[in-house]
């Protein structure tokens, strides 16, 4: 069996900021493979129609300007 060829190597982030970076575009991309996550255990009980479709609205805004920062 031969063994896996090897291209090349990432360099490991050395700064806080390359850290951040790393992480920020790992965000992205675990955003696109997994992008509706819902957290566990979290009810929202709106009173109205009304006031559901905009917490609903709200929530979409914010999510999509985390995944297109």
């Amino acid at each position: 069996m031969r063994p896996f060829k090897v291209v090349g190597r990432r360099k490991a982030p050395q700064t806080p900021a390359e850290f951040h970076a790393l992480g920020a575009r790992l965000g992205r991309e675990l955003s696109i493979v997994k992008p509706f996550t819902r957290k566990r255990g979290f009810i929202f009980k709106a009173r109205t129609w009304d006031e559901l479709a905009k917490w609903e609205l709200q929530r979409f805004v914010e999510e999509h300007a985390l995944r297109h920062q």
